[in-house]
């Protein structure tokens, strides 16, 4: 797959994340599943494919693999930990 693709395709599910997670979000915390195909997209291109931090999302301030590398955990601008999962 084209990286320049690969790579819009995540931001794409990163914006979908930051649209939903205030509706599941309960004291701080929030957790979102992606298919695996689309969370395989999204861990590729924040921590294997040398993505420019300027493209990801400003709300999104910090980001990191958790649980053994089965989560990806965001810490948004709000101070919410958002826990995305292979659903």
């Amino acid at each position: 797959m084209d990286p320049g693709l690969h790579v819009k395709q995540a931001l794409n599910h990163l914006e979908k994340i930051l649209g939903y997670y205030p509706y599941v979000e309960e004291g701080g915390e929030a957790t979102v599943a992606l298919t695996p195909e689309d969370w395989h997209v999204v861990a590729d291109a924040l921590f294997y494919m040398d993505t420019p931090r300027e493209v990801i999302p400003e709300a999104i301030t910090d980001y990191r693999l958790a649980e053994d590398g089965a989560a990806i955990l965001l810490t948004v601008a709000d101070g919410t930990r958002v826990t995305v999962e292979m659903g």
